[in-house]
């Protein structure tokens, strides 16, 4: 079996399993590279040596003028992960090929995550150049989705200020919205004259939103507003939950209203902004 045949196999199995999207499009990428680099060759051939070579070729990019860039290391261990879980699976199913457990992963290292203070947020609301885009950045804020999930609420999703979204693992979860989006999200519908049932709809077509508009519109209020900081769903996704801990929010809340499945991804909040330190620090430090 070539590797690029394992892939795919893999790559349908984690679709049927209920894999996000990225997840699958990430499985495309490994690949892609992979053979790039060292062609499609037998899975049974490929050792530690190869991945290696591999791993080090996955080091850089290339830039925008062709110049070799250095590639994030979490972005590297990201991939050697999706590596690791085709050879697991392969190996699952009876393959002849080197063990997954032999596969080394990179350490995985701590990042500062960009997020928005509460007049931020509430300034690019305000600024936002119709009431759709008000009450889409307002959703994002107070409920904290992603953005894939955003795109998928319909009309009837909401009631009495909560609802629920499939997210990752094709598992439920339960989410909710402050009183200014649901005033937003009502002048927002009681706007609309198409027959959509989508929640959010593009302007010109009556279609429900992309996911890249949303990334658009996003990018377009930030300029708009002279704000430096990079900004992205993602961000104000960051943003939802640095402020509940930052209002000390307990972290298993925050956990289950962000949906991660692991306490120790939700951790990250409080590394961000940890109140008993902070206090910890005014108490005892002495000018």
């Amino acid at each position: 079996m070539k590797i690029s045949e394992a892939f795919d196999q893999y790559r349908y199995h984690a679709t049927i399993e209920g894999q996000s999207r990225r997840v699958v499009e990430h499985t495309d990428y490994v690949k892609r590279k992979m053979v790039e680099y060292l062609g499609d060759i037998e899975l049974a051939s490929l050792d530690i040596e190869k991945i290696y070579r591999w791993r080090q070729f996955m080091l850089y990019k290339q830039g925008k003028n062709g110049e070799a860039v250095k590639r994030k290391p979490n972005s590297l261990r990201c991939d050697i992960l999706r590596l690791r879980c085709m050879l697991k699976y392969m190996e699952a199913v009876g393959e002849d090929c080197i063990s997954w457990e032999l596969v080394p992963i990179p350490k995985h290292e701590d990042t500062v995550r960009t997020y928005l203070e509460p007049q931020e947020v509430t300034a690019m609301i305000e600024g936002a150049s119709s009431v759709r885009n008000k009450a889409m950045l307002a959703l994002l804020y107070s409920s904290g989705v992603r953005v894939s999930e955003l795109v998928s609420l319909n009309r009837d999703s909401i009631h009495d200020r909560s609802f629920t979204v499939i997210g990752k693992g094709k598992k439920a979860r339960l989410c909710f919205i402050d009183k200014r989006t649901e005033k937003l999200l009502a002048e927002y519908l009681g706007s609309r004259k198409d027959d959509s049932n989508a929640l959010f709809v593009s302007h010109e077509y009556k279609e429900r939103l992309s996911i890249s508009t949303v990334q658009f519109i996003m990018r377009y209020a930030r300029k708009k507003l002279g704000i430096e900081k990079h900004v992205t769903p993602h961000v104000f996704r960051h943003s939802f939950a640095t402020n509940y801990i930052k209002n000390d929010g307990d972290i298993r809340p925050l956990s289950k209203l962000l949906g991660h499945a692991n306490l120790d991804t939700t951790a990250i909040y409080t590394h961000m902004e940890d109140n008993t330190l902070r206090r910890c620090y005014e108490k005892y430090h002495t000018i």
